[in-house]
């Protein structure tokens, strides 16, 4: 045998690789907790993990044997009949799993559970398809915190850190890798390669073991133990209360005002540092300082309606959070500099920064009587009017005719109306957006199967013009006003918004908007179908109390 082919076996016998990961296994941002591997080539082996108490760090790298095994730190008795004792970890106090193995000896596929302490102090929630765990952050956000790739388990380090600052816990991580390679060289070729129990003292120790096989002389192996401690973090680092609050420093700064050059003035938003109404820091901006923003800053709401609403006055996060806002005018949003650092989650603040301008307006008279006065008024945005009139007309409607006006929209559309909005600019994907969605809303939804069932009509005849017949029939003052605004409405969706590149449709597009930005469009064409909506309202009404 040459040297070039001893050295190639002597580095494949090495595991440079696997010993250098196994000993930096914690310090990026996935930990391997378990992990195990079998290939037709005699490699294997296996990475594990258990938590431990502090005070073993010199016994566990004393030993190269692994502290707890897969399948241990799990609940029985001990003892006798007649003096048995429970117990929840067999291997407690001094060790306990984090990856735990449920077997059913090949009844059932065998499960691989995460600690049930860990998944409920670090809020980890699992994904039923993936079968990975997020977790959900106070912001609303989810991060992926535990994943599954075949055998291999990760965990984000910074939440495995965190939950060893907790519970004051050390992590170990184990290695067990064994290669082997044919080769019929004396086995002494290759013990320089071997290390015996090495520990550095501190947190790692490792083993290298060269062998052969029993049952095949030809075959030469190398077994690598290693083990890794991370220590645990102080406890206040957990970041779980009380050790939740916010670094002041960490407080963002936010435009308040400009000067004479228009050189932005800004202040921190930490309510802590504000002024309020009980004397509080006389000499810095008062706590309800309005902090203005591009209409823009919504949209990332808008779209999630899954997880956001966006109402009157106000945007909340699930039930997580929210925050009141000043959207009466919507051409800005406002939100008060207190409010942005106690209400807006830290994760959310980089946002805001971003859309933040300013202040060129003044809060809008709804919010000032709301909010200074604490008096009752309703919203002058045609958006929150539109979405009001919408759910009441067809709540009136079904209590006169027995039907509603509008089906229920379903599947990707069934969040439509709370993402319709007055578009947050000018751009054509905005408005291109919105048209989709208000022709969705007064148009596609119309209840066709029922008007059918009240008017006769040709076979071609759409909702529309059903709805048209409809009202003919039942003397409604505004018939040709308002099947003009749904056919409008729904005109433009066709050549605007659907056929957005064509001549036909840019020509449409001019004519609707005769100088007006789209925005002022839209908001003028939603304010008419709020109209229309308050008068087919009081039309039922009236229906409704007339004699029969």
């Amino acid at each position: 045998m040459g040297n070039d082919e001893t050295l190639q076996i002597a580095k494949h016998l090495e595991q440079t690789q696997i010993i250098e990961s196994s000993l930096t296994n914690g310090d990026g941002p996935w930990t391997v907790i378990c992990d195990s591997w079998n290939d037709s080539n005699g490699n294997h082996g296996g990475r594990y993990i258990t938590l431990s108490q502090p005070h073993l760090r010199d016994k566990i790298l004393s030993s190269m044997g692994w502290d707890l095994t897969k399948g241990r730190g799990t609940p029985g008795f001990v003892g006798s009949k007649e003096d048995a004792r429970y117990f929840r970890n067999d291997a407690a106090p001094d060790f306990e799993p984090l990856v735990i193995f449920q077997e059913f000896h090949g009844v059932v596929p065998d499960t691989i559970l995460i600690s049930e302490e860990f998944r409920l102090l670090m809020g980890l929630w699992q994904d039923p398809k993936s079968g990975n765990y997020f977790q959900i952050k106070d912001d609303g956000t989810k991060e992926l915190a535990v994943k599954f790739e075949a055998q291999k388990i990760e965990v984000r380090t910074p939440i495995l850190n965190r939950y060893l600052a907790a519970r004051q816990l050390d992590a170990v991580l184990f290695l067990d890798s064994t290669v082997s390679v044919r080769n019929a060289a004396p086995t002494a070729t290759f013990d320089h390669l071997e290390i015996e129990d090495s520990s550095n003292g501190k947190d790692a120790c490792i083993a290298r073991n060269i062998g052969r096989l029993h049952l095949d002389e030809q075959v030469i192996f190398s077994r690598v133990l290693a083990k890794r401690i991370l220590q645990a973090p102080p406890q206040a680092a957990c970041g779980i209360w009380p050790w939740d609050d916010i670094d002041p420093e960490d407080y963002p700064e936010f435009i308040i005002g400009e000067s004479e050059t228009g050189v932005p003035i800004k202040f921190t938003c930490n309510p802590d540092r504000l002024a309020n109404y009980f004397g509080a820091n006389p000499d810095a901006p008062h706590y309800l300082t309005p902090v203005f923003f591009k209409p823009d800053v919504m949209q990332k709401y808008y779209d999630n309606p899954s997880l956001y609403s966006v109402g009157d006055g106000g945007l909340s996060c699930a039930q997580l959070w929210h925050v009141q806002i000043d959207n009466d005018d919507p051409t800005f949003v406002a939100v008060f500099l207190g409010d942005l650092g106690r209400d807006v989650p830290q994760g959310e603040w980089s946002h805001w920064l971003s859309y933040n301008v300013p202040p060129t307006q003044k809060m809008s008279e709804t919010n000032f009587r709301r909010s200074i006065l604490g008096q009752f008024t309703t919203s002058k945005n045609p958006e929150h009017h539109f979405k009001t009139s919408y759910e009441e007309l067809n709540r009136i409607w079904e209590r006169r005719w027995g039907w509603p006006l509008y089906r229920e929209a379903t599947h990707n559309d069934k969040d439509v109306i709370r993402r319709l909005r007055i578009p947050v600019n000018d751009t054509s994907t905005e408005f291109q957006a919105q048209l989709l969605n208000l022709a969705l809303i007064l148009v596609d939804l119309l209840n066709e199967r029922a008007l059918s069932q009240e008017v006769s009509v040709d076979s071609g005849t759409k909702g529309i013009g059903k709805l048209q017949r409809f009202l003919e029939k039942h003397s409604y003052r505004y018939v040709d006003r308002d099947t003009s605004l749904l056919r409008t409405v729904q005109r433009m969706r066709s050549h605007v918004a659907a056929h957005a590149s064509g001549s036909k449709g840019q020509k449409v597009l001019d004519n609707e908007l005769s100088g007006r930005s789209p925005r002022e469009y839209f908001q003028q064409l939603t304010s008419d179908a709020v109209q229309m909506m308050r008068d087919l309202i009081e039309f039922a009404t009236q229906s409704d109390s007339r004699p029969a």
